[in-house]
């Protein structure tokens, strides 16, 4: 009888724990849901504090595959000093990358600046011809006003200074002076992150063994093992989704300026570079960039937006439903539902770095819910229906 009563007192203990616990992650929820702006305030706040630090950890973590390769050579003749082999390796990657991306921005930088210096000379030529096409359409009086003034204040040279740079409570030079500030706010914090780069990536064992030790004095020794493999499988999932979504948009941008020299388009340059830069920003952005293009060639040369809209929208699905599954395989298996919800969630909460971080962030919580959290509850179901089994055992014993 004193058994029964003492399970019985545990199963209560259990239950009211368990009630305490979802009522405590209610509230969290409910605060947390109550102050977002707050937080997303903080947390904006400190990716401002540390831009130069995450632009370089994210540079390292991209060029670190390939310091591998190069280490995986070297280190056959450092065999007494295995350090300077990394040493190198990681100098080696990071200037190769570096170079590479500077003799493309040398290559490509002048035909950017002539397109665009030529659609600023002819932007008065475009908007003329494009407010003719809006008349001949004949639409409405109310609708036409409406076009031709959207046509001013959008599209026009003094219509984007007046709204992108002096900003609607900016005066002149303080408007311009806060434009040119920002600007250089950014490239300060990408040239700083350049140098982070190189010391993350040639420090990477010593922070790797610092962490180590961190982790394994914190997290119990049972379970650190699997923590391992956890840390293993979400490093693997970036690398491999950073590495796929470069390659992606290299492959977009260029089968997009082959097409468009086929056709003879203008602004070959300038149209495939937007097309692979938001072609990074998953789902939503290739969509935005190609209305951007299809504008840029609605100004500049009309009877090309409907064979360049047909092609991208092509291309979008066989880059969608073809390439990108098979450039991603299985290392991001993940629910489209799921997909779609983070795609939501972190762009309505932080724009293109939401949804940049949106599909790696799904495949992780994907994981650990297929790989830990079920494991966990089939094991809890399992020793639970064990201890019933043996309750019920000891019942007649109790009884008698």
């Amino acid at each position: 009888m004193e058994k029964k009563k003492d399970r019985f007192n545990k199963t209560e203990k259990n239950r009211w724990a368990g009630l305490t616990l979802s009522l405590c992650l209610a509230i969290l929820f409910y605060m947390a849901v109550s102050n977002l702006d707050a937080i997303k305030g903080t947390f904006t706040a400190a990716l401002a504090i540390m831009a130069s630090v995450i632009i370089g950890a994210v540079i390292a973590f991209i060029v670190n595959p390939l310091a591998v390769i190069f280490d995986r050579r070297l280190i056959k003749h450092f065999t007494k000093h295995k350090r300077w082999a990394w040493v190198i390796s990681a100098v080696i990657a990071l200037v190769l990358i570096y170079s590479l991306l500077a003799g493309l921005i040398i290559i490509i930088t002048p035909i950017l600046i002539s397109n665009i210096k030529a659609f600023v000379t002819n932007i008065d030529v475009y908007i003329a011809q494009l407010k003719a096409l809006v008349i001949r359409l004949e639409f409405a009086s109310d609708i036409e006003n409406k076009l031709l003034e959207f046509i001013d204040e959008q599209i026009s040279v003094n219509g984007f200074v007046t709204k992108y740079i002096t900003g609607p409570n900016a005066q002149g030079a303080s408007g311009i002076l806060s434009f040119t500030t920002v600007t250089l706010s950014v490239i300060m914090n990408f040239l700083i992150g350049v140098i982070f780069s190189f010391y993350f990536l040639i420090e990477k064992t010593r922070l790797r063994e610092l962490l180590g030790e961190f982790f394994y004095l914190v997290i119990p020794t049972k379970h650190y093992p699997k923590f391992n493999d956890v840390w293993a499988r979400f490093n693997a999932i970036f690398t491999r989704y950073i590495i796929c979504e470069l390659v992606d948009a290299f492959a977009v941008g260029l089968v997009n300026a082959i097409f468009m020299l086929i056709m003879g388009m203008p602004y070959i340059v300038l149209i495939s570079l937007i097309a692979a830069l938001t072609n990074l920003a998953p789902t939503f952005g290739p969509f935005a960039g190609g209305a951007v293009n299809a504008i840029l060639l609605l100004l500049v040369a009309p009877e090309y937006v409907i064979p360049f809209l047909i092609f991208t929208l092509i291309l979008q699905l066989i880059d969608g439903y073809l390439f990108k599954p098979k450039l991603f395989g299985e290392a991001l298996s993940v629910p489209p539902f799921l997909i779609l919800t983070f795609l939501v969630i972190g762009g309505n909460l932080w724009g293109v770095p939401g949804l940049l971080i949106a599909i790696p962030l799904a495949a992780i919580i994907s994981y650990i819910y297929d790989e830990i959290f079920i494991p966990w509850l089939k094991s809890r179901k399992h020793r639970k229906n064990a201890e019933d089994k043996a309750a019920a055992k000891e019942e007649p014993s109790d009884k008698a």
